[in-house]
C-alpha cells in the first residue's frame, strides 16, 4: 500500500479499530487539510505542476485517485492527476450549479471551469466539500491568469501583424494587388487552407481573388443570396460558419460538389461592408477537422474591416488616376470646342439675324453656304427640296420617314456617309423635315455643330410661320363659334371678319359636324403619351382644312373629339363625298382611326347657322346610333329627327319605361293607383286640391302618393322640367295602350 492509499484508509478510518488509530486518522486528515490550505495560499507560476500538486494533495486526503479536469472549447482537457479520468464528467460542459455532487464524486468551482473528479463511492466531510470547492476557485483564477496572460501576448503579436497588414494595404495602389494580398493574409493569419474574397456585382458575389485552392472552379465562383455559405453572408449580411461543410444543413447544397473536390472541413466567411453597405464577402476553408472560434470570428471581422478600407483606397487611386486622364482629354476637348464655337458663333448670329428679319428658308440656306463654304439642302416632311445652295452634290429628296437619332447621342448628326450630315428639324414637338450639309473643308467637330444651329435656325423661321398661320386658325375659330353660338349682332360681325379672312360665305351653307371615334383606344393599344394623342386630333383638323385647295373646309375647329365646319355650295351627294374624301384620307394617314359624320340641311344666311349646328348635331346623333355610312344629311332622317331631337333618348320605348316602369310594376303589386293619381294631378293643372277632390281621396293621401312617385322615378314634380317629362312620359303610355287595345286590321284574298 502507497503512503497515499494509507494515508487515505487513515482518513476514512476503519471499522472495529480503537481509538487510538481513530484519533491517528483524525491527525492524518487534519495534516492533509493543512497541507492543502497551505497550497491554496501559494501563486503558482506553472499551472500543470500546480494542477498535478493539487490532485496529489487531493487524492491525499480524500483517501482515492482524483483528476484535475477543465471545460474550454467545447471540451473537458485534463489539467492533473489520474484519478476517474473524463468518464464520469457532464458531457456538454460543466455542471449547472455551483452545488458539490458527492453521489457523482464530482466538485467544481462556481464558475464551474475547473472540476476535480474521483470515485463516486468516496463521500467527504462539509469542511473538505467546502476547501475543495476553494481550490477549484484558486485554480481557476490560476488558469485564468494564464490565459489573460497568453491573450495578451497574441494581441501584441496580432497587433503587429495588423500594423505590417495595414502598412502594405495602404501602399499598394492596384485593386487586384490589394484583393490577392488581403486573401494571402487572412489565410495565415486564420491558419486556413484556402481563402478567398468575393466582390459584389449587382444580385451575385463573384471571386476575385482566391489562394491555396486545387480546383479552377473555385477561382471563378459566382453566388446568388442564399447559396453557399457566402451566399447566405450576402443573405443576412452577418458572419456564419459551419464546422462541417459536407454535414451541415443551414447552407444550400449548390457547391456541395466543390465542397467535396477542395476536401473542404469547416469554413468561416464574414461580410466586408463600406459605410453601411455590402460590397463583399470575406472567406476562409479548412480541410482539416476543427472550430471556428468565437475569437476567429472577432479576428476575420477586423481583417474585414481592414480589407474594406484597403479596397475603398485602391479604388479611389484608381478613380483619381482616371479622373486626372479624363481631366487632360476634357481640356484637349475643351481646347478644341473653343475654337469651333468661336468660329460657329458668326454663323449663328448670322443665322438669328436672318430669322428676325423675317428671311426665310432660301435665305438661312444663302447664310450658311456663304459663312461656311458648303452645300445645304433644306427639306420637307415628304423628302422634298425645299431650299438649297448646292454644287450638284445634293440630293434631289430624301425618304419621307428618316431614322430616327439614337438616344444618348445627345442630337449628334446622322452621317450617311463621310461627308454628310443630316439633322432633323421639329416645330411644335413635330418632326417637319431636314437639313443636309455637304462637308467641305471643314472639319467633324465644326459640320456637327454648324448642323444643330442650321436646323435650329430653320426650326426656328418655320416657327414664325406657323405663328402666323396659328394667328389665323385662332381668328378663323373664333369666327366659326361666332357663327354657331353668338347672338345675330355677332353673327353678322363675323361673317364681316371672315371676308377679311377670304373665307366665302355666300351660296348655300351647311354644317358638318364630326367625332373621332376611338383615338382614346388607339391611345391605350398604342402606348401614346398626350401629347401624341393631342397630336393625331391636330392631324384631322389638318387634314379637313388642307385636303384639296378646292374642297377643304377654312371654317373648321376641333374641341376634344368633336370637329365643326360650314360647307358652301354642297348639295347632298356633294356634301357626302366630302366627308367621305375626310374619312378617306384620315384614314391613310392613321388606319385604324375612326369617324362618324352630320351634316345639316341647305342655309342660305348665316344668320340660320345655329339651327344648321342643331341639325348637325341631331345628324351626327343618329349617325352613331343607326350606324350605316356612318354620316347622315339631317334632310334625310325623316321622322326620326323628331325622336332624336337633342340627342338625349333616342329610344321612345326606353323613355316611357323608366318613368312609367316603376309606378306601373308598383301599382300591380299593391294594388295602388300611382299611375292614376299622376294623370289626375296633370289633369287638374298640378293641383294637389282639385287632383284629391277629382280622386275622392285626402289631400294628404294625394300628397303621400305623390312622395311616393317621387321616391320610384327619381321626378321632383315641383320642377317643371320633371313635369313635362313625366306628363309626356303618361301620354306616349297612354298611346301605346291604346295602340293595343285597338283590334288589328283584317286582311284576306281577294
Amino acid at each position: 500500500m502507497t503512503l497515499a492509499e494509507r494515508e487515505g484508509a487513515a482518513v476514512g478510518g476503519t471499522p472495529g479499530v480503537s481509538t487510538a488509530a481513530g484519533s491517528t486518522g483524525a491527525r492524518h486528515s487534519a495534516r492533509h487539510l493543512g497541507r492543502l490550505a497551505a497550497l491554496l495560499q501559494t501563486l503558482p507560476t506553472d499551472l500543470a505542476a500546480a494542477a498535478d500538486d493539487l490532485a496529489a494533495r487531493t487524492s491525499l486526503l480524500v483517501g482515492t485517485p482524483v483528476t484535475v479536469a477543465s471545460w474550454s472549447e467545447q471540451r473537458w482537457t485534463v489539467l492533473g492527476g489520474a484519478g476517474t479520468g473524463l468518464a464520469g464528467l457532464p458531457p456538454n460542459g460543466p455542471p449547472s450549479t455551483a452545488a458539490v455532487i458527492d453521489r457523482r464524486g464530482l466538485i467544481a468551482a462556481d464558475s464551474g471551469r475547473v472540476v476535480l473528479c474521483w470515485d463516486p463511492g468516496v463521500g467527504l466531510e462539509p469542511d473538505t466539500r467546502q476547501l475543495l470547492r476553494q481550490a477549484c476557485v484558486w485554480l481557476s483564477l490560476s488558469l485564468a491568469g494564464q490565459t489573460v496572460t497568453g491573450e495578451a501576448d497574441g494581441a501584441a503579436a496580432e497587433a503587429g501583424v495588423f500594423r505590417d497588414l495595414v502598412r502594405q494595404l495602404l501602399s499598394v495602389r492596384d485593386v487586384d494587388q490589394v484583393l490577392l494580398l488581403i486573401a494571402e493574409r487572412t489565410l495565415r493569419l486564420l491558419d486556413s487552407d484556402i481563402c478567398g474574397v468575393m466582390l459584389r456585382e449587382d444580385d451575385v458575389v463573384r471571386m476575385r481573388s482566391c489562394v491555396g485552392n486545387r480546383a479552377a472552379e473555385t477561382a471563378r465562383l459566382r453566388m446568388h443570396r442564399g447559396q453557399g455559405l457566402a451566399g447566405l453572408v450576402f443573405l443576412t449580411g452577418e458572419p456564419a460558419k459551419v464546422d462541417s461543410y459536407l454535414d451541415d444543413e443551414t447552407i444550400s447544397q449548390d457547391f456541395m460538389s466543390l465542397a467535396a473536390k477542395e476536401e473542404t472541413r469547416s469554413a468561416l466567411a464574414v461580410p466586408l461592408r463600406l459605410q453601411g453597405e455590402f460590397i463583399g464577402v470575406l472567406e476562409v476553408w479548412r480541410r482539416r477537422q476543427s472550430i471556428f472560434t468565437d475569437r476567429d470570428v472577432a479576428l476575420m471581422v477586423t481583417l474585414a474591416d481592414f480589407a474594406t478600407i484597403a479596397i475603398d483606397n485602391a479604388r479611389l487611386y484608381d478613380e483619381q488616376a482616371a479622373s486626372t486622364v479624363e481631366a487632360e482629354r476634357a481640356r484637349d476637348a475643351l481646347q478644341q470646342q473653343v475654337a469651333v464655337l468661336a468660329r460657329s458663333s458668326r454663323l449663328q448670329q448670322s443665322l438669328l439675324t436672318t430669322v428676325i428679319e423675317g428671311g426665310g428658308l432660301p435665305a438661312i440656306a444663302r447664310a450658311v453656304a456663304a459663312e461656311m463654304d458648303c452645300e445645304i439642302g433644306v427639306y420637307g416632311p415628304d423628302g422634298a427640296l425645299l431650299a438649297s445652295h448646292s454644287g450638284g452634290r445634293l440630293l434631289s429628296s430624301l425618304p419621307p420617314v428618316m431614322p430616327a437619332v439614337p438616344a444618348g447621342t445627345r442630337g449628334r448628326a446622322t452621317r450617311p456617309d463621310p461627308a454628310r450630315w443630316i439633322r432633323p428639324v421639329y416645330a411644335d414637338g413635330d418632326r417637319i423635315g431636314h437639313v443636309m450639309l455637304l462637308q467641305s473643308t471643314q472639319s467633324d467637330e465644326m459640320m456637327d455643330v454648324v448642323a444643330g444651329q442650321v436646323a435650329m435656325a430653320c426650326s426656328l423661321a418655320l416657327l414664325r410661320q406657323r405663328a402666323a398661320s396659328r394667328a389665323r386658325s385662332e381668328a378663323i375659330e373664333q369666327v366659326l363659334w361666332d357663327l354657331l353660338q353668338g347672338p345675330v349682332e355677332h353673327r353678322l360681325a363675323a361673317r364681316s371678319r371672315a371676308q377679311q379672312l377670304n373665307v366665302s360665305l355666300s351660296g348655300a351653307l351647311r354644317v358638318v359636324h364630326g367625332r373621332i371615334e376611338n383615338v382614346e383606344e388607339l391611345a391605350v393599344a398604342g402606348g401614346w403619351d398626350t401629347s401624341q394623342t393631342d397630336r393625331v386630333r391636330r392631324q384631322v383638323l389638318h387634314t379637313v382644312r388642307r385636303l384639296d385647295e378646292r374642297r377643304g373646309l377654312a371654317l373648321a375647329s376641333l374641341r376634344g373629339d368633336l370637329l365643326v365646319a360650314v360647307a358652301a355650295d354642297h348639295d347632298r351627294a356633294a356634301a357626302k363625298d366630302l366627308v367621305s374624301a375626310f374619312s378617306a384620307a384620315v384614314h391613310q394617314e392613321r388606319p385604324g382611326l375612326r369617324l362618324t359624320w352630320g351634316i345639316s340641311r341647305e342655309h342660305h344666311d348665316v344668320i340660320e347657322l345655329p339651327t344648321a349646328w342643331n341639325e348637325a348635331q341631331t345628324a351626327l346623333s343618329a349617325a352613331r346610333r343607326l350606324g350605316g355610312e356612318n354620316v347622315f344629311l339631317y334632310e334625310e332622317l325623316g321622322i326620326v329627327r323628331l325622336l332624336l331631337g337633342s340627342g338625349d333618348d333616342p329610344d321612345l320605348q326606353t323613355f316611357i319605361e323608366e318613368v312609367t316602369g316603376p309606378l306601373v310594376a308598383y301599382d300591380k303589386n299593391n294594388d295602388g293607383a300611382l299611375i292614376r293619381t299622376l294623370r289626375a294631378f296633370f289633369d287638374a293643372d298640378c293641383s294637389q286640391r282639385v287632383a284629391s277632390e277629382r280622386l275622392f281621396v285626402h289631400h294628404k293621401t294625394l300628397r303621400y302618393r305623390l312622395e311616393r312617385i317621387r321616391q320610384l322615378t327619381g321626378l321632383d314634380l315641383s320642377r317643371h322640367e320633371d313635369r313635362m317629362r313625366a306628363d309626356f312620359a303618361l301620354r306616349l303610355l297612354q298611346v301605346n295602350e291604346g295602340a293595343a287595345d285597338e283590334p288589328a286590321e283584317e286582311t284576306g284574298t281577294g
